[in-house]
Order: C-alpha cells, then structure tokens, then sequence
C-alpha cells in the first residue's frame, strides 16, 4: 500500500494541477468580480503552479513553500490536498493529515471519484502516522482550544485535531471559565475523543456583587439585609499625617533654637569664668553680665521644653493618623478594633497604639 501511495504521489498532484485555475471549490466560492479579489486569486493560481512544477521537479521543500502561500490566499480542496500530499512525503504527516482532511470536507460533488478516491488513500496514509483528537465541550459554544500553546483553530476543532506521537498539552479556555488542562500521551493511529464540562470561576459562581456573570456586569443590588462595605475616605488619615510633619518639623526648630540658646550661654558663662570667680557671689561689675546669663539660660530651657511638647504630639497626631488608616471599615469582621491608651510610668508618659485583628 504505502509503495502504491508513493508512485502515485505525483500523479495526484497532476491530476489535481488543473483544478486550481479551473475551479474554486467547496472552502472558497467562486471569487467576487472585484479587480483586488480576483487579483489575490490569480497570485494563488500562481502560487499553486510554481509548487506543481518544483513538486514534479522533486523540490519538495520550494513545492511546500509555493503551496502553502497559494493555501494563505486562497483555501480550496485543490490546494489543500497537494499541500498534504507534499507534507506526507517530508514527513510532516499531522500538517499533511490537517491539510488533507479539509481537501476531502471541501471537495464537492464535481470531483471525479478518482481524485477522491486518492485524496482518501493519502488521508488514511498520514492518520496512520499520527493521534486523532476529538474534543467537545458541552456546556460552552466558543471554548478556545490549545495545544502545546498554540491555539487550534476553529474549524480543525469541529471536525479532527491531529498530533504527532508523543507527550502534549491540551488546554481548554473560556472567558469566565476555569482553564481545563489535561496532559495526554498520543500514539500512531489512535483516536481519542475529550468530552469536558467547563467549570464557571468561583466569583461568577457565587453570584459576588460587581462580579461579572457570562462576562456581564452585575449590577444587581446587595441582597435584603446584607450590608455592603463603604468606601474607606483616606482625607483624615492624611490631614493628620500632614499635621504630625508640621509639627515634626516645629519641634526641630524649636530644638535648634534651644541649641542655639545653650551655645550662647556657654559662651557668656566663660567670658565671665575669665574675668572672675563667677556669677555666684560676683563683684558688682560683673552685675549685668550674670543677668544675662540668667536670661539665657532661661531661653533655652524654655524652648527645649517647647520642643520636648511639640514633639509628643506630632507623635501623637501621628499615632492618629496610623489608628484612622487601620480602623476597621464597616462591614469588618467582628473582633476588630483599634485603640489608643494612655502610658504613665514614674519618670516617662506617653501613649500606646493596642490593635486586634481577626
């Protein structure tokens, strides 16, 4: 059988070699009589004719070549079969059995037996060399189907998908499904039929508000009693992040103030240390001179306690800010809570941020 096939090889694509400029078939009607349409068929016919004659010339590769450009342009039963009958002999059998299977759904009544008769033996040879899939998905019409990444189009998934023999991946797909994936290990004439149910994705499966259903928004109001969560309003959280930098930063320059203040005094303290023993018990002269000290002294005190104040509550405003940004919204679950307490010990105060989540 296969040394009948091969002598006949050529004379198949003979026998079909007139058919391209004569017909359009089954796959492709006649062409419009639209000049650019008429124009890509006569680029097909073309096509079509330079892979008759590489194929007769035994330059397989060039007739493949030549096919499959007249096949990007024109797909007819004609092009179709001498294209698988050209992969059949590189050893191409699962594009030739693609190719071949369309030229035989495509054929039309006015092919002579002959030709068909033909078409079937190649067909046969090339499905005996790789795995047929028939897959149908039941509850979904325009599942996309994959195999080893590549899409499958959709007129090979209706009919047969033809593998080569070995390990593949088959994925199915559906907007709104769960992906089906199911890893498969095809041999050399065999046929397996994949039967599936789709899985709908948990969130359109529940119903969720605002979840898309069948790739449609819900726009159905929550159910009697249910209780929505509202949007959580950011403005106080950071009105009063923004108030603890403001007061960050006043607190640095009060402190900065008090340095200054203390550099001041240190210096006046030691002019004085210069001329005499001191402010305590100080001459007369030096009156005046300790006074200021004094003052100075003050000053920096008081600014380094103003500063000590600002900055325990831009800490505070803080820790205001952090408890807004963590308060539970509505609709939180139960036990959630966030808090502020107060923390005086003997020589320290402050406060403590507590929080519970569940």
């Amino acid at each position: 059988m296969r040394r009948e096939l091969q002598a006949g090889w050529l004379a198949m694509s003979v026998l079909l070699g007139s058919a391209a400029a004569t017909t359009s078939a089954r796959g492709e009607e006649q062409a419009a009589a639209r000049p650019s349409a008429e124009s890509e068929r006569d680029r097909a016919v073309r096509d079509f004719e330079d892979g008759r004659s590489a194929h007769a010339a035994g330059r397989l590769e060039d007739a493949e070549l030549a096919y499959l450009r007249a096949w990007a342009r024109l797909k007819t039963y004609d092009i179709a079969a001498n294209l698988g009958q050209v992969q059949l002999q590189l050893n191409k059998p699962a594009s030739a059995a693609k190719h071949l299977a369309y030229g035989v759904r495509a054929a039309g009544p006015e092919i002579e037996a002959e030709r068909l008769a033909r078409m079937l033996a190649l067909l046969d040879e090339a499905t005996k060399q790789v795995g047929t899939l028939r897959v149908r998905v039941k509850n979904v019409a325009d599942a996309e189907v994959f195999v080893d990444g590549e899409r499958v189009p959709a007129e090979e998934v209706k009919h047969e998908i033809y593998v080569d023999p070995g390990q593949h991946l088959l994925v199915i797909r559906r907007a709104g499904y769960e992906d089906a994936v199911r890893p498969l290990a095809t041999t050399p004439g065999a046929t397996e039929e994949i039967t599936i149910d789709l899985k709908p994705k948990a969130a359109t499966a529940r119903g969720a508000v605002g979840a898309p259903v069948n790739g449609e928004a819900n726009t159905k109001a929550p159910a009697a009693g249910a209780q929505a969560d509202e949007p959580r309003s950011w403005v106080p959280a950071i009105a009063l992040g923004a108030a603890s930098v403001v007061g960050l930063g006043v607190g640095v320059g009060f402190t900065l103030a008090s340095n200054a203040a203390s550099a001041d005094a240190r210096a006046q303290r030691e002019a004085i240390l210069r001329v005499g023993p001191g402010c305590l018990d100080a001459p007369r002269a030096l009156a005046d001179r300790c006074a200021q000290l004094a003052r100075t002294t003050a000053r920096s005190d008081r600014l380094r306690d103003v500063a000590g104040v600002t900055y325990i509550a831009s800490g505070t405003v803080a820790l205001a800010a952090l408890a807004v940004a963590l308060w539970p919204r509505t609709g939180s679950a139960p036990g959630s809570a966030v808090g502020v307490v107060p923390d005086l010990r003997a020589n320290t105060a402050g406060v403590l941020l507590v929080g519970a989540w569940q």
